[in-house]
């Protein structure tokens, strides 16, 4: 190569003075052009053996913070790359030369992160001694390099998705959208999709994030790790990683055909196409009293265990924790009576006024949630091993970010019991379900309730707390030890 160049740079000489013995009286403007990579300086994912390419470059991203928002974090890197099957390093560019070159050992890591079946993802060890690592199948990728860790992340992309409640299925579910994707991009679209007023996100494979803390009730110090982002928000004309941006607002109700299109060198963008207007709804909650009944609850089949009511973000929701006993089915029923009930084989795909009941998630308690976003079209109904906790200042977390969770200790003659021996102080804490605000308890120990002032001991000390249900009223007693 460098003799090919010097070759070139000697004939381009020889013309040069070839023009001026004919008489040329114009500065002579010798340029032997520029050698490297031509590409920006920074951090690359390249096939081995071959230089980058500009739309494969890793740039510098913001990260989880308390609160749902986000923080920078030194030496961390992400885009969205395209990569074909094969060997793989990170490689850094500095003045058009690679000056380091990162392979590594690979894992594959599966938790419980995405709402749909898309919870593998990919972790290189990356390091300066190690050999390319491998990536298995084509495809788009989510891809990571944090040099406080010095791990990269691959994820791969099988489809974006809307999430809020201005959609179909409310923050509880994604409305997925089809499409393809290869090398020279990617497009993803739905029809008919109806939009409500309201708020929405995109999410990839129905994942928020991947939590790369090494303890998740940690918090969000960078020495734990961190949790990436999978998401857009800001608006659909200026997509914003992650909690960078604020949801989407969307403002004009309608049927839409919404297109998410992937550029390698643009990246993401989402077009809203109005092609008719929303159905108009007529909705009244109070024509709405959800309750869970069956044998592996504990009222049996005789009596129904309330759900909570509360309108939040313009989504109508119910709210409880219940105790099963494994082996048991049950079903969610309006108003106390069977007109309106659902079953299936599984909460995500619920059955209107099926004969099938649901069978127990197991023996403990669950925080069960009953929603709809668009005022009775579609319901969502979901269930969660996180039942009751406490949490606050006060509380033995010392902390507004962290639970502390009650033990459930079965039922017996239909009252549910929960107990949690622990520190508390003088400061403020609160009861809350599901390790969230939906449904939160206070004002007073008995009756506890629904979304009540916080609660607070005069005296700090190690407290026994009891709580109970019996089937619509929550209540608790603190006794200090």
């Amino acid at each position: 190569m460098k003799n090919i160049l010097k070759f070139s740079f000697l004939l381009a000489l020889s013309m040069s003075l070839f023009m001026v013995s004919c008489g040329d009286d114009d500065d002579i403007i010798i340029d032997p052009g520029s050698g490297g990579i031509n590409v920006a300086d920074g951090y690359y994912i390249a096939a081995d053996g071959q230089d980058p390419s500009s739309t494969a470059q890793l740039t510098t991203e913001n990260v989880e913070d308390d609160g749902f928002t986000s923080q920078g974090r030194s030496g961390f890197l992400g885009g969205y790359v395209f990569l074909a099957a094969g060997s793989y390093n990170i490689v850094q560019i500095t003045n058009k030369e690679v000056t380091s070159t990162l392979g590594g050992t690979t894992e594959v890591i599966t938790d419980e992160g995405s709402d749909c079946d898309f919870n593998d993802y990919t972790v290189v060890s990356a390091s300066a001694s190690a050999s390319a690592f491998n990536v298995a199948s084509g495809d788009l990728y989510r891809v990571t390099y944090d040099q406080m860790t010095g791990e990269t992340i691959l994820y791969a992309i099988d489809s974006p998705g809307l999430i809020g409640d201005a959609t179909p299925g409310g923050w509880s579910s994604d409305t997925r959208l089809t499409g393809s994707v290869d090398a020279t991009g990617g497009s993803w679209s739905m029809s008919d999709v109806i939009l409500r007023n309201g708020q929405w996100k995109i999410r990839f494979n129905c994942r928020w994030s991947i939590d790369r803390r090494a303890d998740s009730n940690a918090g969000f110090m960078a020495s734990n790790g961190y949790q990436m982002f999978t998401n857009f928000g800001g608006a659909a004309t200026d997509l914003q990683n992650g909690n960078d941006g604020p949801n989407i607002e969307q403002t004009v109700e309608g049927i839409y055909t919404i297109t998410v299109d992937w550029d390698p060198r643009s990246g993401f963008s989402v077009d809203l196409n109005r092609t008719g207007d929303a159905p108009e709804l007529t909705f009244d909650p109070n024509d709405f009293s959800w309750g869970i009944i069956g044998d592996a609850t504990a009222n049996g089949w005789d009596s129904d265990r309330n759900l909570l009511y509360k309108f939040e973000n313009d989504v109508h929701g119910w709210y409880g924790v219940i105790t099963f006993v494994d082996g048991g089915s049950w079903k969610i029923r309006a108003n106390d009576a069977w007109d309106v009930n659902y079953g299936g084989a599984s909460v995500d795909m619920l059955e209107s006024n099926s004969g099938t009941n649901f069978m127990a998630p197991g023996t403990g308690a669950y925080y069960l949630t009953m929603s709809t976003a668009d005022e009775g079209m579609t319901w969502q109904l979901t269930v969660s091993d996180l039942g009751w906790s406490v949490i606050g200042m006060g509380s033995p977390t010392g902390s507004w970010d962290m639970d502390t969770d009650l033990e459930s200790q079965g039922f017996d003659s239909g009252i549910a019991t929960f107990t949690l021996t622990g520190d508390f102080t003088t400061d403020q804490w609160k009861f809350r379900a599901g390790h969230d605000w939906k449904l939160n308890l206070g004002e007073n120990l008995s009756p506890l309730i629904q979304d009540g002032g916080n609660l607070s001991f005069a005296e700090a000390g190690t407290y026994l707390i009891t709580m109970t249900f019996d089937g619509a009223n929550y209540g608790a007693t603190a006794v200090k030890q």
